[in-house]
């Protein structure tokens, strides 16, 4: 490689136990360190294990995979088809200078004096959060009553692979990326997320429940497989 360490981030983890590399297709290299481990040790670290990254870094570039992140390109429409609603983007430069964003039946306004992508990114994830709390939550509620199954609470989150997530205690995390999904594979991960509270595990009893509830079990399953690709580039910044 002509120029090392590549580019990367750093994440600091309390559960991490040792320093961990990652080479994230589309993202770069992450640098995963355990609480009170200094950020000043990572370029030793990076170049301690530099023929192991190079290695892997040849493997993904032979799948025709990068490291680079592809450029962010920000949309002037946001279409959820979970709930079937679109919003149409509007941008304006004004006087003042705090960035805000007003929305007005189905378009939003963004206003400033100037602002960066960064800034505008930050803006529209906030919204799509929202969004999904106001349709998803509900959509939620509904389904544990039909069905019986009952939860603690619910949070909305930015998780990076999984659509869902159920812990021990009832409590279920739901993936703003859902409302990009349509209707029905949201509906299945709602579905799929509530039978956890009954079976914490991918086991036959726990399938056999779902499979209740949704008999189209398979179809489904190999639907949500593929469907990260209905979610924008833009939300994966």
């Amino acid at each position: 490689m002509a120029d090392f360490p590549p580019h990367y981030t750093v994440r600091v983890s309390p559960r991490a136990k040792n320093i961990i590399i990652k080479l994230i297709p589309d993202k770069g290299v992450e640098v995963v360190l355990p609480k009170g481990v200094s950020r000043r040790d990572v370029p030793y670290f990076l170049n301690k294990r530099k023929d192991w990254i190079e290695r892997n870094i040849r493997k993904l570039e032979q799948k025709g995979l990068s490291l680079t992140p592809p450029e962010l390109v920000l949309p002037d429409e946001i279409c959820f088809a979970a709930s079937g609603k679109t919003y149409t983007i509007s941008r304006v430069v004004n006087q003042k200078s705090s960035l805000s964003m007003r929305r007005n039946v189905n378009k939003l306004l963004i206003s400033g004096s100037k602002w960066s992508q960064e800034q505008e990114l930050k803006l529209l994830t906030r919204f799509v959060r929202s969004e999904a709390r106001a349709f998803l939550v509900p959509e939620l509620r509904k389904l544990s009553f039909e069905l019986n199954l009952p939860f603690s609470k619910v949070l909305i989150r930015a998780q990076r692979k999984r659509w869902g997530s159920c812990s021990a205690k009832g409590n279920i995390n739901l993936n703003m990326k859902l409302m990009f999904l349509p209707f029905h594979l949201a509906r299945y991960v709602l579905i799929h997320e509530l039978c956890h509270t009954v079976h914490l595990n991918h086991s036959t009893r726990y399938w056999r429940l779902v499979k209740m509830v949704e008999p189209d079990v398979e179809k489904l399953e190999k639907e949500l497989s593929e469907s990260g690709q209905l979610v924008p580039s833009w939300i994966n910044f």
